[in-house]
């Protein structure tokens, strides 16, 4: 219930108007977002991949904060961010950064021509600085389409990746689909949205057992697989699957920026790869609301961000 309600917040344009008027941003916004600029989030990445602090060796993933634009100019302003960014990741030649990319960011929304234009776009000035583009999955009405747009990436560069929903009942299709075409290189994370039950599983346990249904899916074909989840358990299972398995591609464990880092310190302890997704961006209020609704204890810091506690 908590959780459903926190995503609908997410999209409700009084409760951002509300939020920013009540200073959460000078609070609480930064413990999880980089900043409002590719330079902000090109130092953290440097930090991570440098300094001498629990994450060192870090690789990073940057997303430019926004989503569901209707306006042609926003989508336009987004592709230029991007090939900006990939352009500033290729200048740092220590940096092994990839790119996220939201199809609605890119006016999917507007119509597809839009969002695949943007996209190739940004994907052939990417290839052109050895960066990966990986397009994440949103709500369960976008997958057709961002597997459409990633398909037609995949086509153009090698250097292309796609997000898979565990949650999602129809994703082992989905996977096996990309595993047949010789193009599965998936970030496979739980699934962050608000969804019926007639099309996505509830509860950590069937979702759990989802997740490393698709895990183990991928690993048996050799993908190359971000294991992108902040459950121990299903931490447990991805270190237990690379044991077992003997036709296991390249996989790393993926973190969000400021969502449990002791997990991510202790698996850079273990000599573990990990990559943290590194958002940055003035439109920060949808982001941060799906990420304290995935845990209670990011309720609880929130609001005592809020009041001063």
């Amino acid at each position: 219930m908590l959780r459903a309600g926190l995503i609908w917040l997410s999209k409700q344009d009084w409760a951002e108007r509300a939020a920013r008027a009540g200073g959460v941003e000078r609070f609480l916004v930064r413990r999880f977002v980089a900043g409002d600029t590719r330079h902000d989030a090109l130092g953290v990445a440097q930090r991570l991949s440098q300094d001498d602090g629990e994450l060192l060796g870090a690789n990073a993933k940057f997303s430019f904060l926004g989503e569901e634009v209707t306006d042609p100019a926003d989508a336009e302003q987004a592709v230029s961010e991007y090939c900006a960014l990939a352009m500033a990741i290729g200048d740092t030649a220590e940096l092994n950064a990839r790119m996220g990319v939201k199809p609605t960011l890119l006016g999917l929304g507007i119509s597809y021509e839009t969002a695949e234009r943007g996209l190739l776009t940004i994907v052939e000035t990417a290839s052109q600085n050895g960066v990966r583009v990986e397009l994440d999955m949103e709500v369960s009405h976008t997958v057709d389409a961002t597997l459409r747009l990633y398909r037609t990436a995949a086509a153009e560069s090698e250097l292309t990746g796609v997000a898979l929903q565990s949650y999602l009942r129809r994703t082992p299709d989905d996977a096996q689909a990309l595993i047949d075409e010789g193009i599965a290189r998936v970030r496979l994370t739980k699934g962050a949205y608000s969804e019926s039950s007639r099309i996505a599983h509830s509860g950590a346990g069937p979702i759990r057992r989802a997740y490393t249904g698709i895990l183990e899916q991928l690993w048996q074909a050799g993908a190359d697989v971000g294991v992108a989840t902040h459950d121990p358990v299903l931490h447990a299972a991805a270190r237990r699957l690379a044991n077992d398995q003997s036709t296991i591609g390249y996989w790393e464990f993926q973190m969000l920026y400021g969502v449990r880092p002791e997990l991510g310190a202790a698996m850079r302890s273990r000599g573990e790869r990990l990559r943290m997704s590194i958002p940055y961006g003035a439109r920060w209020y949808p982001y941060l609301m799906r990420r304290i609704a995935e845990r209670p204890s990011n309720a609880r810091f929130a609001l005592r961000a809020i009041v001063g506690r």
